[in-house]
C-alpha cells in the first residue's frame, strides 16, 4: 500500500477521532463570584444562589444572605447592606448586575419565577399572553414583630419592580411564612385563570392578574387553605388538577366556586415524623408518564436528617389516587462516585427538576441537584459536606448518573457543596447551561454564592453530518410564523419547547410548513424534530 495514502488516512483517522471528541467537549467556566461592585455601585455578594430563570433574552437569578457576614444579623455593619437581591445578566460575555434590591430584612427571595397569565381576572381572553417575571420573600420587622410575605414583579419596558403584599401575621417568622413555590393554574369548573402561592404552614393564598396595577397581580389575603402541619415546598399543574406538597402528604385541588383540597397520596408508611427544616416532599414536578399519554409527578424524598434523597414517580391510578415507582436513591450514587464514602445524609431538589435536552443526543432529560454529607474515602469536604458540586441526570429511560461541575474538586479550590439550580442559556448564539448554589448549612458563608456556565461546542463534522440530516427555520428572530423546511419528504413530529424546558407546543410537520407563533411571548424557545433541536426568537 502506498506510504503517502497511509499517512493521509492516519492523519484522517486522528482528526476525525479528535473531532469526535470535541463533539462531547464540554468546558467549564465561572459566570459569578461573590464579593464585587457592579457598574452602579451596588455591592453583590451573597451565600448562595437559589433560582436561575431565563426571561425575555436575559439571564436573572436570586441572591441570598443567610450566614452571609455582610448582613448586620451574621455580624455586618451595614444596616443597607446583605439583603436580598435580583441579578441580571444580558448576554454571554456580561457580568452580572443588580436588578432589584428588595428591601431591608428581605433576607432572600425564595421565589424566582416566569409565569404566564393568558386570561384577566374575569376569564376574558388577553390579546396576547402576559409573560412576567416574579419574585417573592418575606420580611420580619423585630420592633413591630409582625412579618410581610410579598411578590415583586418586573416591568420589562422599564426595568422597574412594583411589589403586591400577598398576606401579613405575628411573629415566628421563618418557616411560617416561607413562600417556597407558585403556580398560574386555571379552574376546570369556574374557567377562571389564578396565581397561587405556597407560605409557610400559613398555606395557600390566591391572587388575581390585575394589569391596573402596578405589580399586575392583586393578592386575596386570607388563605383559601390551610393551616398546615408542614411548610409547602411544591406546587404544580398535572393532567389539569393543581398538585402541592406538604411534609409527607400530596394535596389535590377540588376545583369549584368553593374549591376544597384532599390528601391523595400519603409517604406516612415510609415516614410519620418530618422535619419540617428538610421538608419531606421535594422538588414536586411534572412529567410525561412512560407508561401512558398522562402526566406523572418526579419527586425526591428527603423527611430528616438522615435523608437519602430517594426519587419516586407517582403514576395516576384508577381510583383517584397514585401509584408510587422508586426510581434511584441519589446517596448510593454518591457512594458509588466517591469511593470509600459514606452518605450520612444527603438534601437535593431545591426547585423543580430540570428539563433538559441534550446538545449531543438531543435525549429529554432531567437535572436535579443536591448536598451530601459524607465521612470516609478521603475526600475534600466543607463542614462535613462534599465540596464539590453535584447533580444528577434522569434520562428519557429513568436511568440516573452523576456529574460534577467544573470537573473533580480539589482540596484548595472554593466550596461549591450544593447545585440549587439550573437554566439553558437564553443567549443568542451561544449553547451553554448555566448551574448555581451552594448551602450555609447554619454555617457562617460569607461571598460563598457562585454561578458556572457548562459551554457545549459542535465538531465541523457533527455539523455537516446534522446539516445533511437537519431542517431550516426562518426568520429567525420571528413574529408571527415560522417557517420550517424538512431534507426529507416524511412527515415527523415537532415539538417547541420554553427556556423552562416544558414542551409548550407539538404536532406534525411535513415538507415545508409554517408555524404559527403569534400568541407565544417574546422570548426563545427550541424547535424540537427528531432528534435535532434548533433555536429560534419570538420578538415583540
Amino acid at each position: 500500500m502506498n506510504k503517502n495514502f497511509l499517512i493521509i488516512l492516519t492523519l484522517f483517522v486522528s482528526v476525525f477521532i479528535c473531532q469526535r471528541k470535541e463533539l462531547k467537549a464540554q468546558v467549564w467556566s465561572k459566570s459569578y463570584t461573590a464579593g464585587y461592585v457592579d457598574s452602579n455601585n451596588n455591592y453583590l455578594g451573597g451565600s448562595e444562589i437559589l433560582q436561575l430563570v431565563s426571561h425575555k433574552n436575559k439571564l436573572f437569578a436570586s441572591l441570598g444572605y443567610w450566614q452571609d457576614g455582610n448582613n448586620i444579623w451574621y455580624g455586618g455593619t451595614n444596616s443597607s447592606k446583605g439583603w436580598g437581591q435580583i441579578l441580571r445578566m444580558d448576554n454571554s460575555g456580561g457580568k452580572w448586575q443588580e436588578d432589584h434590591f428588595l428591601g431591608a430584612n428581605y433576607l432572600r427571595p425564595e421565589v424566582l419565577k416566569q409565569v404566564v397569565f393568558t386570561q384577566d381576572a374575569l376569564g376574558n381572553q388577553l390579546v396576547s399572553p402576559d409573560t412576567i417575571l416574579i419574585a417573592a420573600g418575606y420580611s420580619p420587622d423585630y420592633i413591630s414583630r409582625t412579618v410581610k410575605v410579598k411578590t415583586f414583579t418586573r416591568n420589562d419596558a422599564t426595568g422597574t419592580w412594583a411589589e403586591s403584599q400577598i398576606t401579613q401575621g405575628n411573629f415566628p417568622a421563618g418557616e411560617n411564612y416561607s413562600i417556597r413555590d407558585i403556580e398560574v393554574y386555571k379552574d376546570s369548573t369556574t374557567g377562571l385563570e389564578r396565581i397561587y402561592a405556597t407560605v409557610g404552614v400559613k398555606g395557600i393564598f390566591v391572587g388575581k392578574y390585575n394589569p391596573t396595577t402596578p405589580s399586575k397581580i392583586t393578592w386575596i389575603s386570607t388563605a383559601e387553605y390551610g393551616p398546615v402541619s408542614i411548610r409547602p415546598l411544591g406546587i404544580v399543574t398535572a393532567n389539569n388538577t393543581l398538585y402541592f406538597s406538604s411534609g409527607n402528604k400530596l394535596y389535590k385541588r377540588i376545583d369549584g366556586s368553593s374549591p376544597s383540597y384532599s390528601v391523595v397520596h400519603d409517604f406516612s408508611d415510609l415516614s410519620t415524623t418530618i422535619n419540617s427544616a428538610v421538608g419531606g416532599i421535594r422538588g414536586l414536578t411534572t412529567i410525561n408518564n412512560p407508561n401512558d399519554t398522562s402526566q406523572a409527578l418526579l419527586l425526591m424524598w428527603c423527611p430528616d436528617g438522615k435523608s437519602k434523597g430517594v426519587i419516586y414517580r407517582l403514576e395516576q391510578n384508577n381510583s383517584g389516587g397514585f401509584n408510587r415507582i422508586y426510581e434511584t436513591k441519589i446517596s448510593a450514587l454518591v457512594q458509588s462516585y466517591l469511593p470509600g464514602s459514606s452518605v450520612t445524609y444527603l438534601l437535593g431538589a431545591y426547585n423543580e427538576f430540570y428539563e433538559y435536552i441534550d446538545p449531543v443526543t438531543s435525549d429529554t432529560s432531567h437535572l436535579v441537584g443536591f448536598e451530601a454529607l459524607i465521612t470516609g474515602g478521603g475526600h475534600p469536604t466543607w463542614n462535613s459536606y462534599y465540596k464539590g458540586g453535584l447533580f444528577a441526570k434522569r434520562n428519557s429511560i429513568a436511568q440516573y448518573s452523576l456529574e460534577e461541575i467544573n470537573g473533580s474538586i480539589g482540596i484548595n479550590d472554593s466550596a461549591l457543596v450544593s447545585n440549587r439550580c439550573i437554566v439553558n442559556s437564553p443567549f443568542v448564539g451561544e449553547n451553554a447551561t448555566y448551574f448555581g448554589g451552594f448551602d450555609p448549612n447554619s454555617f457562617g458563608s460569607t461571598n460563598k454564592a457562585w454561578v458556572f456556565k457548562k459551554n457545549n461546542f459542535l465538531s465541523s463534522i457533527t455539523e455537516f453530518i446534522s446539516n445533511k440530516m437537519s431542517f431550516h427555520i426562518y426568520p429567525n428572530p420571528v413574529v408571527d410564523y415560522l417557517t420550517v423546511e424538512l431534507e426529507t419528504n416524511d412527515c415527523v413530529d415537532y415539538k417547541i419547547i420554553s427556556v423552562l424546558g416544558k414542551t409548550i407546543r407539538s404536532g406534525e410537520i411535513c415538507s415545508t410548513k409554517q408555524i404559527d407563533v403569534s400568541d407565544l411571548s417574546p422570548n426563545v424557545y427550541f424547535l424540537k424534530i427528531g432528534i435535532l433541536t434548533k433555536k429560534f426568537i419570538v420578538k415583540p
